[in-house]
């Protein structure tokens, strides 16, 4: 069963039993999540809603794409709140903890990591939102790349930065400046986090993902790419543009 938050202008949706993503965000009564393409061969545990990631967050070498959070049963505390027991990429036990706050223009998501002293973690949020809503024209993302996370031919990261490529895009960065998406004719949000990476990927015909990451994908295996601490904590809000 899903859990209902609601206020005059927002309305989500969040499945406990499955990462307690967001199945649902509907803003100013138009349904903003969506999923990967049909026959893209991306399952739904990774292909649908907005779902937290962690421990680690994006790809990392030998361990399961994006972290085990997004498939654990969360405990619903109430009031928007969950948390679950997992293990990190070294076998050493946590607990995360996930909050969402509704906003009178949007919803603020808080995913934590309590782990053990001096452990490494990143964190992240994955949402998929729809290309086309029900009115008005398709997304628009509006972005300002200052570098690109290279990645090799294994869809890895390198350890290097180069200036960002064009579009489409399934890589990280670094942003000048929060995100943006436009759907013309109907709704614009802003995406705005404390994460220092988004992960932009814009290859689908039906979906656009942009992801805060607190640290690019398989950064523990690249000291370049490492952040002076990592971070246990991370922050979205989706907000609608006045």
């Amino acid at each position: 069963m899903t859990v209902r938050l609601q206020n005059a202008r927002v309305r989500a949706e969040i499945d406990p039993t499955f990462g307690a993503r967001l199945v649902s965000l509907s803003l100013d009564g138009h349904e903003v999540i969506g999923g990967a393409d049909a026959g893209s061969g991306t399952g739904a545990s990774i292909g649908t809603g907005c779902y937290p990631m962690l421990p680690w967050a994006g790809r990392l070498r030998d361990h399961t794409i994006h972290g085990p959070g997004r498939d654990a049963e969360w405990t619903d505390h109430g009031d928007g709140e969950f948390s679950v027991e997992l293990t990190d990429a070294a076998g050493k036990p946590g607990v995360a903890t996930l909050g969402y706050l509704l906003l009178d223009h949007g919803i603020e998501m808080m995913l934590a990591w309590h782990g053990e002293p001096g452990g490494w973690c990143s964190l992240g949020f994955h949402p998929w939102f729809r290309r086309q809503l029900d009115i008005g024209d398709p997304a628009v993302l509006d972005v300002n790349p200052v570098s690109m996370v290279q990645r090799g031919s294994d869809h890895l990261p390198t350890g290097e930065l180069v200036p960002p490529a064009p579009p489409p895009w399934d890589d990280c960065f670094r942003l000048a400046g929060p995100p943006r998406l436009t759907w013309p004719g109907a709704l614009a949000i802003d995406l705005v986090s404390d994460a220092s990476w988004w992960v932009l990927l814009d290859g689908h015909r039906g979906a656009v993902c942009v992801e805060p990451q607190t640290a690019p994908p398989d950064a523990i295996n690249h000291p370049s790419l490492q952040p002076d601490s990592w971070a246990r904590s991370v922050s979205l809000v989706i907000a609608v543009r006045p």
